[in-house]
């Protein structure tokens, strides 16, 4: 089931256990061509920037991203009306990937990527779904410097939040459904809220 379809708030999450980076299959190669795709029975081609960037994703051991290559062929779950948003935003990460890191809790991502994350985010938010609607509470932990936050949803699995307080005095975040990343985003406050933080986009 495509997770990302249809949002209107997002999740970030922590990923504890996840099997290294270096274990995902890279993507397809984006030289196979499909012809006669009528029937709508071919797989779809990842965007042409996904295996540069999960390649230095899997180069600096990054645990807490195991699925980037389906991930990145998915749009992060956003599904095709945001396609166009979404390779401009990878786009930015793979020219800007030596500022694409990881710490041991979440994913970083470019801080001169913001504005074409946020019209990611935007798109997502444009979009209306109905799985997370049967969702149990939150649960997370809260600090000088990073916070976390869980909830739990019939039919999608976990939601999660994780910030880390950057130089500026912003908070960044990832939004995870599961094991895969739906997008990060900026929180002025630090408070992992998945319902009202900046997550909540790619959530519900």
């Amino acid at each position: 089931m495509r997770i990302g379809i249809g949002w209107k708030m997002l999740v970030c999450g922590t990923l504890l256990g996840l099997v290294a980076c270096g274990a995902e299959e890279p993507p397809p190669s984006a030289s196979t061509s499909g012809t006669g795709g009528s029937g709508g029975g071919e797989p779809k081609l990842p965007p042409a920037r996904c295996g540069e960037l999960c390649d230095h994703v899997s180069q600096t051991k990054c645990f807490v991203w195991s699925r980037c290559a389906e991930d990145c062929a998915d749009y992060l779950g956003a599904g095709e009306a945001c396609e166009g948003a979404f390779e401009t935003m990878l786009g930015c990460w793979a020219d800007q990937k030596a500022d694409f890191t990881c710490s041991p809790l979440q994913v970083v991502s470019p801080a001169g990527c913001k504005a074409e994350e946020d019209a990611f985010r935007a798109c997502a938010q444009g979009q209306t779904r109905s799985d997370t609607a049967d969702c149990a509470g939150q649960s997370g932990t809260s600090g000088a410097e990073t916070c976390t936050s869980s909830t739990s949803c019939a039919g999608v699995g976990e939601l999660r939040t994780s910030c880390t307080l950057q130089g500026d005095g912003t908070w960044r975040c990832a939004c995870r459904s599961d094991a895969s990343l739906l997008g990060t985003c900026t929180e002025p406050s630090g408070q992992c809220d998945n319902q009202e933080g900046c997550c909540a986009a790619f959530f519900y």
